[in-house]
């Protein structure tokens, strides 16, 4: 049995089998939208690596799609189809087509016979856990899935699926081995995990791997608003129209902190972005103490989720508590957790080899 894992932020997807780890943004596109070039061959010839595969899925016939990390720089952002939003997330088509693609994707390192029976573990923000929404999300990924990927078709055969916490995955990362054997301290200890992700901040504390719904909230803000309140200032600054927050999230990840229109106009964003980090920061923490009236009764603090590289340094000053740790790697933290599941469960599901030579 297959392992897969993935988490679908809104700001990036992060998928992992038994050979690979995938981040690319949380965001598709129509094949029609790359445009034409009667030199396109030409080209492709010096840049094999486009950055984007593409993609046919049963959702939405005869429609061609584009999904990849280098999306972003192959389409106009206008022509960007994002999956972020907080409204029935899990119900629209263009989330079940993206997660479509992300099992293609994975997929694509296995041969046909070996997808015949696929593990998925993933993540939903605490609060969504058991509810209607996230039950229709494992019932529409526990099926068989017909996907096509560059002209090659698969069926995929979901039989497990597990929906678990976003922030537990972390939890699982720092604590289970890749054997499937929890550390004691999981069990004992009162853990309270902060997560950064693109459209929430996610404070879940857990005891004995139980979540204490007393001591644990989701804020629906996150690193998009960031991003989009920076790309606000600097439109009022200098006098811009429209400028799309992906050239502030751009200049974020490249690490200029410059938000680059074109080589005409670049917009420095450093000292904006400084102010409105710590405008957020505060607000979070001041969240935070409303829902955790009393820090002594946590024994551990963890800092994960994408969000971490960008207001982490400025949270843990702020939040000035020696038991926080910052955990490696923030952004992968919650997908390594969940594929540490998913091959656990993969490996207790493998017939034994009396079953095997019977």
């Amino acid at each position: 049995m297959l392992a897969f894992a993935f988490d679908v932020g809104n700001g990036f997807v992060k998928a992992k089998n038994g050979k690979r780890t995938i981040i690319a943004p949380s965001t598709i596109a129509k094949r029609d939208s790359i445009g034409t070039s009667s030199i396109i061959n030409m080209a492709t010839e010096f840049d094999t690596n486009s950055g984007y595969n593409e993609f046919e899925s049963n959702l939405d016939d005869g429609e061609v799609y584009i999904w990849g990390d280098g999306i972003k720089n192959a389409v106009d952002p206008d022509s960007l189809i994002p999956t972020y939003t907080h409204h029935n997330r899990y119900m629209q088509k263009r989330f079940k087509l993206l997660c479509s693609f992300i099992l293609a994707e994975l997929a694509s390192d296995y041969e046909e016979y070996e997808l015949d029976e696929v593990t998925i573990v993933t993540g939903v923000p605490s609060q969504e856990v058991g509810t209607k929404e996230s039950e229709e999300f494992k019932r529409f990924l526990q099926q068989k899935h017909v996907v096509t990927r560059n002209g090659v078709q698969r069926m995929i055969n979901v039989v497990d699926v597990r929906i678990i916490e976003q922030p537990l995955g972390t939890l699982l990362n720092e604590y289970m081995n890749d054997s499937g054997q929890i550390h004691k301290t999981l069990m004992t200890s009162t853990i309270t995990v902060i997560d950064f992700g693109a459209g929430t901040t996610i404070m879940d504390t857990f005891k004995n791997l139980k979540r204490l719904d007393d001591k644990s909230e989701t804020f629906y803000e996150g690193m998009n608003d960031v991003h989009k309140r920076i790309a606000k200032r600097i439109e009022r600054e200098n006098g811009v129209k429209g400028l799309d927050s992906s050239f502030v999230e751009e200049g974020f990840k490249n690490g200029t902190m410059i938000a680059e229109i074109s080589e005409r106009k670049k917009y420095p964003f450093e000292d904006i972005a400084k102010e409105i980090i710590i405008d957020f920061v505060e607000k979070r923490i001041s969240d935070i103490d409303s829902t955790l009236t009393n820090r002594n009764s946590i024994d551990n603090f963890i800092l994960t989720g994408g969000g971490v590289n960008i207001v982490g340094e400025h949270f843990k000053k702020a939040f000035n508590e020696e038991a926080l740790k910052v955990v490696v790697d923030s952004q992968e933290s919650n997908l390594n957790g969940f594929y540490k599941l998913s091959s656990t469960i993969s490996a207790n599901n493998k017939p034994n080899n009396k079953q095997k030579l019977a």
